[in-house]
């Protein structure tokens, strides 16, 4: 089911060039969430065959700065 993002929050993604398929597709277009750190850093597992342009190398891991995955993600675990 796809999670309610506010208008808002889809206006301020201007670099997604794949329609937030992350949230509307389902898993297959996105890396999986692999810690949240209070309610603004997503730390993601990386897949090779998503290409996103909000999933940033991050010491040895991997952060994702999309604000419309970062309230689906909140939503989902209110």
């Amino acid at each position: 089911m796809p999670a309610r993002i506010s208008q808002d929050t889809i206006a301020k993604a201007t670099r997604c060039a794949r329609q937030h398929a992350c949230v509307h597709a389902g898993a297959e277009f996105q890396c999986p969430i692999e810690e949240v750190v209070g309610d603004s850093v997503l730390f993601v597992v990386y897949v090779p065959q998503v290409t996103c342009s909000y999933r940033n190398s991050f010491c040895e891991g991997f952060v994702c700065s999309c604000p419309v995955r970062r309230e689906a993600c909140l939503r989902q675990h209110r």
